[in-house]
């Protein structure tokens, strides 16, 4: 079962903040088992301990850490480590090139069975917006792609219409929706009295069952950022941009079969090779790597 550690309140300033629920079902569950644990960094990897219950961590050592810090449970060496990789696997083409980059090899152009490898200008834009998801590294790069794939779809709006892919920016645990999750826009709410809200219908791509939720974002969330708006004016509110192209750190914890990545993993440096790791793994089927 899923479990809920914090509470969230509002305080007399309208400020929104996150407490730990000591009775949240993780104090009475006789083991707690985190999955992705690379994202989990320290603030929260210390409350869950705090509730004094055995914690099994499960991932991958490789990946990319959360942003702005270490994981706080990768920061030790595992009980155990698994590395063979079995007959099936090893032939699958994204392992072979996963396991290339975990050794900090660079991959050459060229197919690797379905997936490949190739020089930028190489694909078409009917090309790119046939991937099931768009990777890159920057969050300028991220919103160029968005404004250039939604233009070959032949949407000209600078607001999202029916149909549009969006992502959830920020957690909003009373509505259930989390930083990082995909959205469809599925009907525009009346809003010609507000002109500084967007108001929409929108359903998860990730929980097609789930139902769908209103929420209301800053229009400056889809033109020019909304970097500068104070947080006591977001209160209330909600944060999505476009989501046709992510970032790999955003992407993390998902999968998709049909995966085209624009390595910006310089971005990273010396680790160039643990994001480039992370956006290859985060195909199912077939990666384009353009480099």
């Amino acid at each position: 079962m899923w479990l809920k550690i914090y509470v969230v309140e509002e305080g007399p300033n309208g400020a929104i903040t996150f407490r730990l629920d000591k009775e949240s079902g993780a104090a009475f569950a006789d083991l707690i088992v985190i999955d992705e644990c690379s994202m989990v960094g320290p603030d929260i990897g210390k409350d869950l301990l705090s509730y004094g219950k055995p914690i099994l961590v499960l991932g991958d050592p490789a990946q990319l850490p959360p942003v702005g810090g270490e994981g706080f449970f990768t920061d030790a060496l595992p009980d155990f480590l698994l590395t063979e990789i079995h007959r099936q696997a090893a032939e699958n083409p994204i392992i072979h090139m996963a396991t290339e980059l975990r050794h900090q090899r660079r991959l050459g152009f060229g197919s690797y069975g379905s997936s490949r490898v190739v020089p930028r200008g190489t694909l078409d834009g009917s090309e790119v917006v046939s991937a099931d998801q768009v990777l890159v590294g920057k969050n300028a790069t991220r919103q160029q792609f968005n404004r250039r794939m939604r233009g070959i779809n032949g949407i000209t709006e600078d607001m999202p219409v029916i149909g549009d892919r969006l992502v959830c920016l920020k957690n909003d645990k009373p509505l259930g929706i989390f930083n990082g999750g995909l959205f469809r826009m599925i009907e525009a709410k009346p809003s010609h009295y507000d002109r500084t809200h967007f108001k929409m219908l929108v359903k998860s791509d990730d929980f097609p069952n789930s139902r769908p939720i209103d929420v209301k974002v800053r229009k400056e969330f889809f033109t020019t950022g909304a970097q500068d708006i104070p947080w006591q004016e977001l209160r209330g509110t909600q944060q999505f941009d476009f989501g046709y192209a992510l970032t790999v750190h955003k992407s993390q914890g998902s999968q998709w079969d049909d995966v085209i990545v624009y390595d910006e993993s310089g971005i990273a440096r010396d680790e160039w090779w643990r994001w480039l790791y992370t956006a290859v793994t985060r195909a199912a089927e077939k990666v384009t790597l353009v480099i």
